[in-house]
């Protein structure tokens, strides 16, 4: 029994920091101009001077949750509501990127490359919702 829990604290250790990274780094990214299939379902929906602004908005975001979720790994939940908050938004702007990105995007063929990029997506959404506290 105590293996068990080991293994799911330590999976979940994994999973938190590896997730804070890329949340991270695709805020980085973001405000670099490029970014995820989230900051890229923004664009989709909103163009010129309002997407940009939406996508910079998003990246501090994404950027913020990365590092409140890695920082939380060690230190614990010392932000409060704060870092939920910002999960919950991550979490609904990814269902719209998949709705958007794997669905409506054009490119629903059902090839080996969608399901890697719906199950890559899906992967994240998943690791959202199960990391919220």
């Amino acid at each position: 029994m105590a293996k068990s829990k080991d293994r799911m604290v330590l999976g979940r250790f994994i999973l938190q920091i590896a997730l804070g990274v890329m949340l991270a780094v695709a805020g980085i990214w973001a405000l670099q101009g490029g970014g995820d299939a989230a900051a890229g379902a923004i664009t989709r929906v909103f163009n010129g001077s309002l997407g940009r602004t939406l996508k910079v908005v998003f990246g501090v975001i994404e950027l913020l949750s990365g590092i409140f979720l890695i920082l939380e790994s060690f230190i614990g939940d010392r932000f409060g509501s704060l870092d939920d908050i910002l999960q919950i938004i991550v979490m609904i702007v990814w269902i719209v990127a998949i709705v958007l990105m794997d669905f409506l995007g054009g490119n629903f063929n059902l090839g080996l490359s969608w399901f890697y990029q719906f199950a890559s997506h899906m992967l994240v959404l998943g690791a959202l919702i199960y990391l919220r506290d």
